[in-house]
């Protein structure tokens, strides 16, 4: 933020001047007099500050939302009240109300001046109108208990803003009916609703029982500080337009919409939601907590269920030859689920390729499909002068399209020309129902809080950027557990649990940096895409790549453990990888490089897809391929020549592979590969990445066959040490 202390000092001022204006004249209000000593010594503090900026021709209001901090006034933080206008006693139908700005007209109170009004008693079928022109009015429930049969409990019909308290220890209801009387295109629809600006505070309690749609909606924005809320409705639980914002309280929701949410997509700067702190629980049929541009946690408890869970997921994972796919899809070669071609033999040099990937003129053992490309993926139709282009006569099988949505069809198909899934992962469809934990159409920043989330679809969702800096989660998704359109940071000490997932952590960008993620995927555990076309064997994207640099990463994936389009990229931190127990995807999968420069990698999986860092890598490596599979809990050890233990590792699934990766190999030095003890195979790190057994057909280089040298395929020294 801008200059955030000038703004801040401008915006206490603001304030300040606003509230002492609001009380004068009360008496008995400690907690008020508290509140403009605080105000005082604030600005006092900041005076300095103002002064190194002029006031501009900025009005107080925008002053105020400029800074996010400062969404929050004296008095919307006050948890008391002061002397009120007028009591206002509840009767059945009829009400007593002594003082002034307000009047009854049998079971509907009207106020029209600006005031606090305390409210008490039980009203059956009535209501309570703020219609007092850019005034500030407080309403102060006392134990009151309103229900209206054909309109809002409260209606908020004009005013400046409305202060909704909860007096300390009262305990309070508002109900609306099935129907409402007033059906044109302005009117209201919710139990509390207000065309102006609403607050709710105070220590008190309040259950909103919305019947006809909407809790509790403004037209302006909603501001919670303080109370306890117990909501339920048929439509959204809490709708402010223009923002939601929370600096206390807690908030129970079951909605049969979303839970919170903000809409305000038109004006610029709005239709935001920013939580300071709170408790919330929310039960939502649609989304959890939904900003319409963005979402920025500070802190807070947040328990959120959406769309019934992650069991009313409708994403199934299919296993696959080949990671081609964009967002949401994968290409199979129009094989059984997980299955290779007849007549390939996974993990084998030199094997029999199948029918209709043979081409002409070509050596048997030296056969490339692809071989590398410009980008250091697989070379692709039109790549020339590269090694392992696709020789002349060489057709690859028909591979079709993908539909719209992502979803494999039979035999896996490829997308029309320019169409990418993530044009339906950007923007929901008038006609589907978004079921995300928590979700924003802009960024979402997330620096504190601890999260538990089960969705039907995202837990955590962004059409832009998400950024974790702290806070810790536990998700369980039935699609993504965290997915970004655009990037996708995690830092600091952000602590990340993904429990269940389609794919664990997906988007264009991703960078890990700090923190602690875990996550049980049961496609992708990480998957950098861009929504770009995938074709069969998939194409490098230069918009996507996955980068750790430091914290630690733990990845239990069916599919394709580390997944990107483009590179991948790792130079600090820890990273394991409990990979796939099938042969269609692999521990790692990347259309371009896998360069490790630092930090520690351990990828178990299976060899069929097997790849291994490349030349571009400066930390040795080693791949090993057993002869046998091994079942999960064996444990593996990378020993030195002196029998000391570099690393270790025991998988949590079967394998035949495993990638290991650490700054402590060293070059010229032999070592020693032990599965449960026994030896399995030796190698000296020579080459940046050595080998032990027969490779997959993918390597590093992306090789079918033959020997790629340092770039992933085996050398006649390495294969020879079989084991």
């Amino acid at each position: 933020m801008k200059n955030h202390n000038t703004t801040r000092a401008l915006s206490l001022i603001a304030a300040a001047m606003t509230f002492t204006m609001m009380t004068a004249g009360c008496s008995g209000q400690s907690s008020s007099s508290s509140s403009e000593e605080s105000e005082s010594a604030a600005v006092t503090s900041t005076t300095e500050a103002a002064k190194a900026e002029s006031l501009s021709e900025t009005s107080a209001a925008d002053q105020e939302k400029s800074s996010e901090s400062s969404l929050f006034s004296a008095r919307d933080l006050a948890q008391d009240y002061g002397q009120p206008t007028s009591t206002i006693t509840l009767d059945g139908s009829s009400a007593k109300i002594e003082g002034s700005g307000a009047s009854a007209e049998g079971s509907v109170i009207t106020i029209t001046q600006e005031g606090i009004y305390l409210i008490t008693g039980k009203l059956t079928d009535g209501q309570i109108i703020v219609d007092a022109d850019q005034a500030k009015v407080q309403l102060v429930l006392d134990n009151a208990e309103i229900t209206c049969k054909t309109g809002p409990a409260i209606y908020g019909k004009n005013s400046d803003k409305i202060f909704l308290t909860l007096a300390k220890d009262s305990k309070n209801s508002l109900t609306d009916g099935e129907t409402y009387a007033d059906t044109s295109e302005e009117a209201p629809d919710a139990c509390v609703f207000s065309k102006d600006s609403l607050t709710i505070n105070g220590p008190g309690t309040l259950t909103i029982n919305g019947n006809f749609s909407d809790g509790i909606h403004s037209s302006d924005d909603v501001v919670l500080t303080g109370g306890e809320l117990t909501i339920t409705a048929v439509n959204h639980g809490i709708k402010g337009k223009d923002y939601f914002a929370a600096a206390g309280g807690t908030v129970k929701i079951t909605s049969g919409g979303d839970g919170i949410k903000s809409t305000n997509a038109e004006e610029e700067g709005k239709g935001f939601i920013y939580i300071e702190d709170g408790s919330f629980t929310i039960n939502a049929q649609q989304d959890g907590i939904q900003a319409e541009t963005d979402l920025t946690v500070l802190d807070g408890g947040f328990d959120i269920t959406s769309g019934g869970g992650s069991e009313n997921s409708t994403k199934t994972h299919t296993d696959n030859f080949g990671g081609g796919r964009g967002f949401g899809g994968k290409m199979e070669f129009g094989t059984e689920e997980g299955q290779m071609p007849e007549g390939f033999t996974p993990g084998q040099f030199g094997g029999e390729m199948p029918e209709g990937f043979a081409p002409e003129g070509t050596e048997d053992g030296q056969t490339q499909f692809g071989g590398r490309g410009p980008h250091g993926g697989m070379a692709r139709p039109g790549d020339t002068g590269q090694e392992g282009e696709i020789p002349e006569g060489m057709t690859p099988p028909d591979m079709g399209q993908i539909p719209e949505n992502g979803e494999i069809p039979e035999a896996g198909q490829l997308p029309d020309e320019g169409q990418t899934a993530q044009q339906e992962s950007s923007a929901d469809s008038e006609t589907t129902i978004s079921t995300k934990g928590i979700k924003s159409g802009g960024e979402l920043n997330i620096s504190g809080g601890k999260f538990k989330i089960n969705s039907a679809d995202d837990a955590l969702h962004s059409n832009g950027k998400i950024t974790l800096t702290g806070g810790s989660f536990e998700l369980t998704a039935g699609d993504d557990g965290i997915h970004a359109d655009a990037q996708l940071e995690i830092s600091g000490s952000a602590e990340v649990n993904i429990t269940k997932s389609y794919e664990g952590i997906e988007a264009a960008v991703i960078t890990v940096s700090g923190g602690d993620v875990s996550l049980v995927a049961s496609d992708d555990g990480f998957n950098a895409s861009d929504g770009t076309a995938q074709g069969a064997m998939g194409t490098y994207s230069e918009g996507a790549s996955l980068s750790i640099t430091g914290g630690t990463v733990y990845v239990n994936a069916s599919g394709d453990g580390l997944d990107s389009n483009g590179n991948i990229n790792i130079s600090g931190g820890s990273v394991t990888v409990d990979g796939p127990t099938n042969s269609g995807n692999g521990a790692l999968d990347s259309n371009g490089e896998i360069n490790i420069t630092g930090g520690t990698l351990i990828a178990a999986g299976m060899s069929g897809m097997a790849e291994a860092p490349g030349s571009s890598s400066t930390q040795y490596s080693v791949s090993c391929t057993f002869e046998s599979t091994y079942d999960g809990g064996t444990k593996v050890s990378l020993v030195d020549e002196n029998g000391s233990e570099v690393m270790s590792f025991a998988p949590a699934k079967s394998f035949d592979n495993i990638i290991m990766s650490s700054p402590e190999i060293s070059s010229g030095k032999t070592y020693k590969i032990l599965a449960d003890g026994v030896e399995a195979g030796t190698f000296t790190a020579e080459d940046v990445t050595s080998y032990i057994g027969r490779q997959s057909m993918m390597g590093g280089g992306m090789n079918f066959g033959g020997h790629g040298g340092r770039n992933g395929a085996v050398s006649e020294e390495s294969s020879s040490e079989q084991i």
